[in-house]
């Protein structure tokens, strides 16, 4: 037995990679467009293109590649195995297809499909050289042979996963540079696949005849023999199907970008020039380059006078330093939303949210579109209601206060006219003395719900604080027969806090404890601090008295409502006050035997959400 020698038409072998890069770049062309289609049948006809392009491309390579050798021996193919192999093709890229047009792809996924795409590429290549006859036998070098099977699976696995990693459900169609890549990519594996399992493949001459396979009669034309100039022509109906394809992708991209600019315009015109608000384009320089139909119903200007101006123009002088600083951050690429004024032509002051958007081309800004909703009237509406709620506050705290101070006047004037008609007891002047510290009591409380003074924040020990507070409440605790136990965790952390403030808050809630156990006259207040989670501590007083309501713990705060007999409620509503000024926050719960449980939790400083701010301001009354 001799090797039988032959040599490559370089022409045709160039011809042969090029047919395999442009098959490449028309299936994956289809395959991007197919992933992005929810309906099924026009998915999967897609797909079904796509598979029969490719399969094309990778049967045709192989035989004009093979038309590119010339053996010594006249050569001519099976018709069968010639058909075999093409199906092989079709049918291992519609598989290869179909596991990368998923809306979720994973590295599972890619490496299935690369093994169908390499394993049908490689099958198709040695089927397709069983269908060869002539008067040599064909023999395989071992490693050769593994190395172009391994060509196959690796570099198909590689332009796929690089051509289709980056595609999400939403994502418009692969680009040209991807599909470019994935197209020299998986050429290279078709091409680099054959050239290698070709220097594999041994020739040898004097062989034996070849087995045929036994068909039925009407199968028989199966055994046909393809001569070179037959394939030659079945290859250029093969090439000229690609073109017709890649021709036909080229329309249909054309087609959809002049519907996809079509449906942009009419985006672009709905939310432009038919926005009821104010929408702008400003150059780099703060001036109008374009502005919608609402321009004349909002300033005043026609969308011509506007045109070139600067937007500096319309704003009073006390609002263009920071409105240059806002457009500052659009011009950097960061959309900002604030609140303006800007000046109408006739000379009023008009309230606008803007909402100011950078215009990109690229990475760069070019221009800068600006939205302007008129929100005058929302603004004095909110004026309205606030001057209302104030006046409503101020109606309310000063009825309440007429009506807590009215009683111990009464009760002082019909004292004062006893002791005007002579008679005189020394209990008189003890009870005159009484309702007018309970008038002096009234009227400290309504000056510390309504003082405006700035807080002073200090760091300040949690147990220290509250050392203060229980000694300022023990004398009323001995009086009432009340004892107070106190667990402290230990290492609290310091807070920062109004000291003054809050333990005027703890004194209120302490003595209330104190005082909701004055009937049974004995029991225990037991005051607790520890932390609550990694940013908060809790200050917790439970009290053995008798409980609260589910219908009172939802009136709690409200001025005026108290369940002691001369309360006012303004106590605890200086309580809830000073507390939300810490950032902090009251609740009330049940104990679990009697009594009530309050719990005051604040924030911890140097931790997230839990700073204080150095100074603040109380609410308006």
């Amino acid at each position: 037995m001799e090797y039988a020698h032959g040599h490559y038409n370089y022409a045709l072998v160039v011809l042969s990679v090029v047919i395999a890069v442009a098959a490449s770049y028309g299936s994956l062309d289809l395959t991007g467009r197919a992933s992005k289609l929810h309906e099924r049948s026009r998915k999967y006809a897609l797909i079904s293109v796509s598979a029969i392009t490719l399969g094309l491309g990778i049967w045709s390579m192989h035989f004009v590649g093979m038309l590119a050798l010339k053996l010594p021996q006249p050569v001519t193919y099976h018709l069968m195995w010639t058909l075999f192999s093409l199906l092989l093709a079709i049918g291992s890229s519609f598989l290869a297809i179909l596991l990368v047009c998923r809306s979720e792809l994973s590295l599972l996924r890619f490496s299935m499909a690369g093994l169908c795409m390499g394993g049908g590429i490689a099958t198709m290549h040695y089927v397709g050289m069983e269908a060869i006859r002539s008067g040599c036998t064909i023999h395989y070098e071992l490693l050769p042979f593994v190395i172009s099977i391994l060509i196959a699976i690796v570099v198909s696995y590689w332009a796929l996963y690089l051509t289709f990693r980056l595609q999400k459900k939403d994502s418009p169609p692969i680009g040209d540079k991807a599909k470019t890549g994935g197209a020299l990519l998986l050429g290279g594996a078709i091409s680099g696949m054959h050239y290698t399992g070709m220097k594999a493949s041994h020739f040898m001459s004097y062989s034996p005849p070849y087995p045929e396979v036994s068909l039925s009669e009407s199968w028989h034309f199966l055994q046909t023999p393809l001569s070179p100039g037959v394939l030659s022509v079945w290859m250029g109906v093969t090439v000229f199907f690609l073109v017709v394809v890649l021709i036909g992708g080229a329309f249909i991209d054309r087609k959809l970008a002049l519907e996809s600019a079509k449906s942009s315009i009419l985006q672009f015109d709905a939310l432009y020039n038919n926005n009821p608000d104010l929408v702008c384009t400003f150059d780099l320089e703060g001036k109008f380059l374009h502005a919608n139909q609402a321009a004349k119903r909002l300033t005043g200007y026609t969308q011509e006078e506007l045109r070139g101006r600067s937007y500096r123009s319309l704003l009073p002088p006390d609002r263009i330093a920071a409105s240059n600083r806002l457009f500052e951050m659009v011009k950097q690429g960061q959309a900002q939303h604030f609140e303006s004024v800007f000046l109408h032509k006739h000379g009023h002051l008009l309230d606008l949210s803007v909402t100011g958007i950078p215009m990109k081309q690229g990475e760069r800004v070019v221009a800068v579109i600006a939205i302007f909703k008129d929100i005058t009237q929302h603004k004095q509406n909110e004026e309205h209601y606030r001057k209302s709620d104030k006046l409503g506050m101020a109606g309310q705290l000063a009825a309440g206060v007429a009506h807590e101070i009215r009683n111990p006047l009464t009760t002082i004037k019909g004292f004062v006219q006893l002791l005007r008609g002579g008679a005189v007891k020394e209990e008189f002047y003890e009870i005159m003395s009484s309702e007018i510290m309970h008038i002096d009591r009234i009227i400290t409380e309504f000056l510390l719900l309504a003082n405006h003074q700035q807080s002073e924040y200090v760091r300040t020990n949690p147990e220290e604080l509250m050392g203060q507070v229980l000694t300022l409440v023990q004398s009323q605790a001995n009086m009432n027969n009340v004892a107070i136990e106190t667990r402290f965790e230990p290492e609290l952390p310091e807070l920062l806090v109004d000291r003054n403030k809050l333990k005027q808050a703890f004194v209120n809630l302490v003595k209330n404890a104190i005082e909701s156990m004055t009937m049974s006259g004995r029991g225990t207040v037991k005051v607790e601090i520890r932390r609550k989670g990694g940013t908060d501590m809790l200050f917790r007083i439970t009290d053995e008295g008798i409980g609260i309501s589910s219908e009172m713990k939802a009136k709690l705060g409200e001025p005026f409502y108290s369940t002691k007999e001369k309360g006012t409620g303004l106590g605890l509503m200086v309580c809830y006050k000073i507390i939300n000024e810490h950032q902090g926050h009251i609740e009330y719960f049940d104990a679990q035997v009697r009594g009530t449980i309050v719990e005051v939790t604040l924030p911890v400083p140097g931790v997230a959400g839990g700073e204080c701010t150095g100074t603040s301001g109380t609410n308006d009354v």
